[in-house]
């Protein structure tokens, strides 16, 4: 049998697994690698510094301008987390002997994911989905991707 693997993910969460047939032939998934991003969860106002993420207005009242300007963090950090999430997925890609690959990302983030990958790596991939299937059990990402016996 190929060495197949399945990799699951959104922005906080990501999911390699080997696909292996059982004695009675039947798939069956094996958890390779689990990858929690560092800022994949949490709130922006607790990574920011000014006084949890608000910005002060002075003392010219509400017509004052404020000391700080928001400065795109959180699509930053949302680069940031594509970029770590694709890294991932090229080693795993990229591993000795991986033929192919089942892939599902959150519709947020897929294309993104997928045009980060190298070409190599983007070839290896047999079908991939639009999706968020990380929090769902392992016999229905099976049947999620068609894989059957």
């Amino acid at each position: 049998m190929k060495n197949i693997v399945v990799v699951v993910t959104d922005l906080g969460n990501f999911k390699a697994y080997k696909l292996e047939k059982t004695p009675l032939n039947t798939p069956r998934l094996v958890l390779m690698e689990e990858f929690l991003p560092v800022d994949g969860h949490g709130k922006i106002l607790d990574k920011v510094s000014d006084q949890a993420g608000r910005y002060h207005s002075g003392t010219h009242g509400k017509w004052g301008s404020p000391w700080g300007e928001p400065h795109n963090i959180e699509l930053e950090q949302r680069k940031r987390l594509i970029r770590q999430i694709a890294g991932e997925l090229e080693n795993v890609l990229t591993a000795d002997g991986v033929e192919g690959c089942y892939f599902a990302a959150a519709k947020e983030t897929h294309n993104q994911i997928l045009d980060t990958l190298s070409k190599s790596a983007r070839e290896k991939i047999i079908k991939d989905i639009p999706a968020d299937f990380t929090k769902i059990e392992k016999s229905e990402l099976l049947e999620r991707f068609g894989i059957s016996a």
